[in-house]
């Protein structure tokens, strides 16, 4: 007796509107939470991943991005509600949460074939420069906060800086500077090109909601996909005015408890250890209108992806339950020549 191992999604209607969803989205010249710039827009991102923890006072982003970058040059532009401190991630940060949300294996033996699926403020004066609240150095990148200044200030020390924006990106800083939100502007440093992921990067900054910075995307070209692993006293949704008009779906659900990642103790102490994994696409993104703001879902009941292990048991080449069955009627035949010869025989 031998098996075979067929492995499949147990939920065959998620699987293909995941196909539906994201298979159709290319790389995104502009990043899910702000503007990827560079000169001839010669840098793409290839896979955005983003950690998000708020604990009702303060949030904290932790961004892991793939970036795909023919200078060194490239660069990025974050909207923070307030001024952001920015410091150093750890890749281990997402390897953890890949492996805490990992879907759940659940074996099924099935003895016949073909019975494995189907369940499957004020504006700022005219040219008035932004404020340098922090600058930093990570690794090959630099990370500055600014804060204030004008849509023209603002342009203007971008461009003296070596951030090269397109108009239509320049464009989409203006509603955050008139809602007085800041800035966290990230550059290349290094002599070399880079291609790959680059090391987590953390931002950290007082918000009285949560939320996670998507306007700047309305100027990308291009369908944009995000993936984010949300923190905090409760299950969350989405509840921006954009939500029903995009793709969102729920990756998994729970309270998660001993995390070993630094970055994810802090985040989750004090009770904010409800984890929401949320993929998200946008086909289009010149119809984005806000960013994504999330509050407390209804109920916080757990979800985890199933991945469906199907074993189908043979026998001598054919499925066992075949010859089981087999064996099982051609006795009962036997059985039954030999009554119909018994009652014969009778006188």
């Amino acid at each position: 007796m031998r098996t075979h191992t067929v492995v499949r999604l147990a939920a065959t209607a998620a699987l293909l509107l995941s196909a539906v969803g994201f298979g159709a989205f290319a790389p995104a010249s502009a990043c899910a939470c702000g503007g990827v710039v560079s000169p001839g827009n010669t840098a793409t991102v290839h896979d955005e991943v983003a950690l998000a923890g708020w604990d009702g006072r303060r949030e904290t982003i932790v961004m892991r991005l793939a970036l795909e970058s023919g200078t060194d040059h490239a660069a990025l532009i974050v909207p923070t509600p307030s001024p952001a401190r920015v410091s150093a991630g750890s890749a281990q940060t997402f390897a953890e949460l890949a492996r805490v949300t990992a879907p759940e294996i659940v074996t099924e033996r099935h003895w016949f074939s073909g019975d494995g699926g189907g369940d499957t403020s004020a504006a700022a004066p005219p040219g008035s420069g932004p404020t340098v609240v922090e600058q930093v150095r990570l690794g090959p990148i630099e990370a500055t906060t600014l804060s204030g200044g004008s849509l023209d200030g603002l342009r203007n020390w971008l461009g003296a800086n070596g951030y090269a924006m397109r108009p239509e990106v320049t464009a989409s800083l203006d509603p955050y500077l008139r809602e007085n939100w800041s800035f966290v502007a990230v550059k290349l440093t290094g002599a070399r090109t880079l291609t790959g992921a680059l090391d987590p990067i953390r931002l950290a900054f007082d918000s009285d909601r949560f939320v996670y910075p998507m306007r700047m995307s309305s100027a990308a070209e291009d369908p944009q996909t995000v993936r984010l692993y949300l923190l905090s006293d409760h299950r969350v949704r989405r509840v921006d005015a954009d939500a029903d008009t995009q793709y969102n779906n729920v990756e998994f659900a729970g309270r998660v408890e001993d995390f070993e990642d630094q970055d994810l103790k802090d985040l989750a102490a004090g009770g904010h250890d409800y984890l929401t994994e949320l993929s998200v696409g946008i086909h289009r993104p010149d119809a984005i209108t806000t960013d994504f703001a999330f509050a407390a879902a209804p109920t916080d009941d757990d979800y985890r992806q199933r991945v469906i292990a199907t074993e189908y048991v043979e026998m001598f080449g054919f499925p066992a339950g075949t010859v089981i069955l087999g064996a099982a009627s051609l006795a009962a035949a036997v059985v039954l020549v030999a009554v119909v010869r018994v009652v014969r025989r009778r006188p």
